[in-house]
């Protein structure tokens, strides 16, 4: 993709994980980045290993607007704007329907959808034509899973709120995309993993690809959603990085 002429993003849950790796590997494309996550000494931490010329780290909470939208303004006056966004921050919760409660719901529908329609509404106040959203959905965002309900409808509805803002912001000059990661190998799945909670031969088996995806390879296909030379006439679409997961319909 090249270089992109300093670009500016804006990436929340920037501090560690998908986040992170999206961050370092736009600072080498040329991109400036700003990574907002709750633990903000990390955040600080990880913009401190991109570089002080090309990232800033902030602490903040994406269910508090307010905080976020302090960020933007410093990121904002810093670099004189901001092209993109990545609502990449999420939390999940997993117990059978009956058991979970409304408050439960809320807590992951506040931090999976409802943050980022107020945030990619702030950030796109303060776009120009040419600026781009990626907002992180999951393979669970376009199939079901037992006991991950919040989860899975949350990134599900995402999906639609891409759709819709890419519809209503494309004559603003603003494509929205989501990308779907399927299983990814991190220091989270690695965890879960060894305490028995999933079976990673069951997930290699199931996935026509053999393996469970890298975090590198998710922040490749954030990277070509963002970039105008190479998707500058895609919006409204949901990038599938996970092996072949969903294609595959054999027992």
């Amino acid at each position: 993709m090249g270089k992109t002429n300093g670009r500016r993003v804006f990436i929340t849950g920037g501090g560690g994980g998908i986040g992170a790796v999206t961050g370092k590997l736009l600072a080498q494309r040329d991109w400036r980045v700003a990574l907002l996550d709750r633990d903000g000494a990390l955040a600080e931490k990880t913009a401190a290993a991109i570089g002080a010329d090309r990232a800033r780290g902030y602490a903040g909470d994406v269910t508090d607007i307010a905080s976020v939208e302090t960020a933007l303004d410093d990121m904002v006056k810093a670099w004189g704007g901001i092209d993109d966004l990545i609502n990449n921050a999420g939390i999940w919760d997993h117990d059978p329907l009956l058991d979970l409660t409304k408050a439960r719901w809320q807590k992951v529908l506040d931090v999976n959808l409802l943050a980022p329609i107020e945030i990619s509404n702030a950030a796109a106040r303060r776009m120009k034509p040419g600026s781009a959203i990626v907002n992180v959905s999951s393979v669970l965002g376009q199939v079901s899973a037992p006991t991950r309900g919040p989860y899975c409808v949350s990134k599900s509805a995402l999906i639609s709120l891409t759709k819709m803002q890419a519809i209503e912001w494309a004559a603003l000059g603003i494509r929205v995309n989501a990308i779907a990661p399927g299983y990814i190998t991190n220091p989270t799945t690695l965890q879960l993993a060894a305490s028995g909670s999933y079976d990673p031969s069951a997930i290699h088996k199931r996935t026509p690809m053999g393996r469970m995806g890298t975090e590198d390879e998710v922040a490749e296909g954030i990277a070509f959603l963002l970039s105008p030379g190479s998707a500058g006439y895609i919006t409204g679409h949901t990038l599938e990085v996970n092996g072949g997961w969903t294609a595959y319909g054999f027992i």
